[in-house]
């Protein structure tokens, strides 16, 4: 299946949902060779394409089918509180690793999608660093247990960058060094405010006081 990589504790790691990947190539240049890689069920299809051999398996199996010999597997029963991506990722953090690349968990069904940003929320709010990339479209968390509450984005030219709201309101929200400049306000979860906002030449830096907020880097086109 490729390049075996050989993750440690504290470093970083990749898990794998069975979302949509769009872009191979850009998300494998992004994976450090001594990454993690833990596939959760139907993920395990990524690998081949990504060159990765997985370190090990969690789910049900109800999509994965049998897994490769030699693939260490963490199985779920299908009658569980949480999905196999939350539960993959979960492990992934208690076994100390991080920085996250969540990978494949974008397009296909909603639920499992917007499942799949609240899991991103939970990492930020337990202070671990993680994105979601399908290779075109990043998303990144922000809360004050992650940074400080800073995140910086480098410019990125044909790009927009959007902030959504994962609380019932998300205060001191600021964006500086962008088109649209906001100024501590309260962001509600019920509000389209800062949406396709767009990168000038400089860094543009999101900050906020509480609550936690997903910022989303995708293309124009």
């Amino acid at each position: 299946m490729g390049t075996e990589v050989s993750g440690t504790p504290g470093g970083s790691c990749v898990v794998l949902g069975a979302g949509e990947i769009i872009d191979y190539a850009a998300v494998a240049a992004r994976i450090p060779r001594d990454s993690f890689v833990i596939c959760a069920d139907g993920g395990l299809a990524h690998c081949a394409p990504l060159g990765l051999r997985p370190h090990l398996l969690v789910g049900d199996l109800d999509s994965a089918g049998n897994p490769p010999e030699g693939v260490p597997l963490l199985p779920l029963s299908p009658h569980k509180n949480y999905t196999d991506t939350a539960h993959a990722v979960e492990e992934a953090i208690n076994r100390g690793y991080g920085p996250l690349l969540l990978c494949g968990m974008l397009g296909g069904r909603m639920d499992h999608t917007l499942a799949n940003l609240q899991t991103l929320g939970q990492c930020a709010v337990r202070g671990v660093s993680a994105v979601i990339t399908d290779g075109r479209t990043d998303i990144h968390p922000l809360c004050p247990q992650l940074n400080g509450g800073v995140l910086r984005l480098p410019p990125r030219p044909g790009h927009y960058f959007s902030l959504l709201s994962l609380v019932d309101a998300c205060s001191g929200v600021t964006i500086l060094g962008a088109m649209y400049p906001l100024n501590d306000y309260p962001l509600s979860s019920l509000e389209a405010r800062a949406v396709s906002n767009e990168f000038l030449l400089d860094t543009v830096t999101v900050t906020l006081n509480s609550g936690v907020l997903l910022v989303v880097v995708t293309p124009k086109d």
